[in-house]
């Protein structure tokens, strides 16, 4: 009874702890899902203001099995943190003349497919705006990513790969995060200089800098020497009152290294990162101009390897400014975020998932002593949670516009919906019978996105679902399959479109196609579209 007090007045004390970064640190080690990080936090937190350190501490296992702590100076696999050395390296070669930001992949590798490559610009792939697919490229060329990402590959196997990947968009006019355009650039970086992505690392940045346990490693080293990676899966409430844990503690599957490479495969510690945030501030490694170069915003608010005051941050804080990014590789979840009020906040966690925003926002709110109670936003975005007329009543489309200009004025670049948002917004609209609106809502988001993301487009199919706009339904439902021929949910929806339509042989193909997607994937998913397969088999039978 005593234990399930204490969680008890944890959970109820969330809105009121106190707010010095020890305390509101020992909470979410404690109770992290139910302040919204997603998990316990497990891993190392250092915050510092003007260079000053103001919190480092180790929360948690190293090896959960063979119940070993982790230390304040433990390693991480630190995941997409990566790209910010890789594209340092890029720039260093930029500045000596050996490398042209307007040159391109063809240039450079000249087994790379020409139509593509030539259109690929050195600035492209480090702002991801080259066109390449993310790890879905992947499943586009029928490869399962989980084992490819288990698998060894050689750095010429990996570029001819990508070469084989069909471009999402046309290359220079959208922002789509690929780890696909840092492969690329490592590829480079060792075909100009002739020596391997862990050489260029060790001689042109830790051995500069000094650092202590920062490189590319093997996968022998990472077995014997790296944090051990874990999966957490939350209880429910109830369990979660009694048990010893707040859920269940899986160990993640390894990946090979030669699969991350220059987009996320190298190790470090909060404390050799930190070193590394004072030498990107201090040009201690590049130039002031090539810095500024470096994390100039581009679409999206990216830089090279940085993001510059990205959305999701400005959005919870928009006084803010910050250049950020973090990773998350199998088992690993890492963060550095560089404020311009000087304060630092990284960490390195080996439980994963984390809610980078909200945990890194709230280590810089507690670091300049704000109460996260008493700390409001100047701007907001009109309420989207509730209905239509709530909408209305909080400004509309015409506030939202306000808002998107101030906070584009103040990031530094233009920042519109983004694919959630529009999805929201459509949903919003179709749920108030404003079909012609949120129609024209989804059109907006084509225009900004060519291939968005499978789930949005799933979910804007069945905002119009529900309203019995069918022929809306079956247009993005027929575009994720477009889009996404190795997904059976997507079939499936399209399926689900057509039969609610009458369309029962239409119905009767998307299903077909979605259980043998299923069948070949051992989706969880199979029972369900094998079910709605032969409803429409029955339905079928039933009208002949």
């Amino acid at each position: 009874m005593k234990k399930m007090f204490i969680l008890v007045m944890l959970m109820l004390s969330q809105s009121g702890f106190a707010q010095d970064l020890a305390s509101v640190m020992d909470l979410y080690a404690e109770e992290g899902q139910h302040n919204r990080i997603k998990s316990p936090f497990n891993g190392v937190m250092l915050v510092a203001k003007n260079d000053k350190i103001l919190l480092k501490k180790a929360y948690g296992f190293y090896n959960r099995e063979k119940n070993i702590a982790l230390k304040t100076d433990s390693r991480f696999l630190i995941g997409s943190v990566t790209k910010q050395f890789t594209a340092m390296l890029v720039m260093q070669l930029v500045e000596k003349g050996q490398l042209s930001l307007g040159k391109t992949v063809s240039d450079y590798l000249p087994d790379f497919p020409k139509e593509k490559g030539q259109q690929m610009t050195l600035h492209r792939l480090l702002s991801h705006t080259s066109g390449l697919p993310h790890y879905e490229g992947l499943k586009r060329l029928g490869i399962d990513p989980l084992v490819f990402i288990r698998s060894k590959i050689s750095v010429k196997s990996y570029v001819k790969l990508i070469g084989q990947m069909d471009l999402i968009n046309q290359p220079g006019t959208q922002f789509s995060y690929a780890s696909n355009n840092y492969v690329l650039l490592g590829a480079i970086l060792e075909q100009v200089t002739g020596k391997t992505y862990a050489t260029l690392i060790a001689q042109n940045i830790v051995k500069p800098l000094g650092l202590k346990n920062t490189g590319y490693p093997d996968n022998n080293f990472v077995e014997q020497h790296v944090a051990h990676g874990y999966k957490f899966t939350e209880f429910n409430f109830f369990k979660a009152l009694i048990a010893d844990d707040k859920g269940e503690y899986k160990a993640d599957g390894f990946r090979t290294q030669s699969s991350a490479y220059a987009t996320g495969g190298l190790y470090s510690t909060v404390d050799d990162l930190f070193v590394w945030t004072k030498a990107v501030k201090n040009h201690a490694l590049l130039s002031p101009a090539m810095t500024k170069k470096m994390l100039t915003p581009n679409l999206a608010g990216y830089g090279y390897g940085w993001f510059i005051n990205q959305e999701t941050y400005m959005r919870y804080n928009p006084l803010v400014q910050l250049t950020v990014h973090g990773g998350t590789l199998d088992g690993f979840a890492s963060n550095v975020a560089m404020y311009d009020d000087g304060t630092s906040v990284i960490y390195l966690s080996n439980v994963t998932p984390v809610g980078d925003v909200r945990l890194t926002m709230y280590m810089h709110l507690a670091a300049n002593n704000i109460d996260i109670d008493d700390f409001k936003r100047d701007i907001r975005l009109p309420n989207v949670n509730g209905d239509f007329d709530d909408f209305m009543d909080d400004g509309g489309m015409k506030g939202m516009n306000v808002y998107y200009k101030e906070l584009s004025k103040r990031a530094g670049y233009k920042i519109s919906h983004g694919q959630w948002g529009y999805e929201e917004l459509i949903g919003l609209h179709a749920e108030a019978s404003k079909i012609a609106e949120a129609e024209k809502l989804a059109e907006d988001l084509l225009k900004e996105h060519t291939t968005p993301h499978r789930k949005r487009i799933n979910d804007i199919g069945y905002h119009f679902v529900e309203q019995g706009a069918y022929a809306q339904a079956i247009k993005y439902f027929s575009l994720n399959v477009k889009n996404y021929p190795y997904s059976a949910n997507a079939y499936d929806s399209l399926g689900e479109a057509h039969f609610k339509n009458g369309q029962f042989k239409l119905a009767l193909e998307n299903y077909r196609r979605a259980v043998i997607i299923a069948k070949k994937n051992n989706s969880n998913n199979l029972p369900i579209f094998s079910e709605h397969l032969v409803q429409a088999q029955e339905e079928l039978a039933s009208n002949e």
